[in-house]
């Protein structure tokens, strides 16, 4: 994917459709702090991991908060909407594309940790939103830090991960193992 093919697929979660001038520093820091130039590809393995940890749904259904939601996790569709499976991939693949974007700007020092643990951060940022994510401070500054071990232990503390159970075991053994 090129940059253009990105900003194409990040415009239609843009309020109206419409990017701001405030969105092209957020979606070009993704590309830069990956390193990516002018390709930017979506993690295959973060892909995965997010297909088993979300499951697919191809009829709209209110989630856990009341929010309507289809395919792997695509949130705010109409009720009674119905996609097929090239549908939800698609919707998945751009859907991770605006979290990343957004991660990446929020906290550029992510693009020097090795990729599983930047996968971690990835797979939470999608499950909990880039801003529940920024609520982890502590446990944030840990993996800046370089204390997997304690962010990991952080990870498993929090009311997030009594809600997802197995998804935060894996990933917690992911960011202290970093395998």
């Amino acid at each position: 994917m090129d940059r253009k093919a990105l900003f194409d697929a990040v415009r239609p979660f843009a309020p109206g459709g419409k990017l701001l001038p405030a969105h092209v520093p957020l979606i070009d820091a993704v590309a830069d702090a990956f390193g990516l130039g002018g390709q930017i590809e979506v993690d295959s393995q973060l892909i995965a991991d997010l297909k088993r940890d979300e499951g697919l749904r191809l009829k709209a259904y209110k989630d856990t908060v009341g929010v309507w939601t289809i395919g792997y996790g695509h949130a705010h569709v109409q009720p009674g909407t119905v996609w097929t499976e090239a549908q939800a991939d698609t919707a998945l693949r751009q859907d991770v594309l605006e979290h990343n974007a957004e991660l990446a700007a929020a906290l550029p020092w992510i693009a020097g940790l090795d990729p599983v643990r930047r996968r971690v951060l990835q797979n939470m940022a999608f499950n909990l939103g880039v801003k529940g994510l920024l609520g982890f401070k502590n446990t944030l500054a840990m993996v800046q830090a370089g204390d997997y071990e304690g962010a990991a232990r952080g990870m498993l503390a929090s009311l997030w991960a009594k809600q997802v159970k197995g998804r935060a075991v894996r990933l917690a053994e992911q960011m202290r193992t970093g395998r």
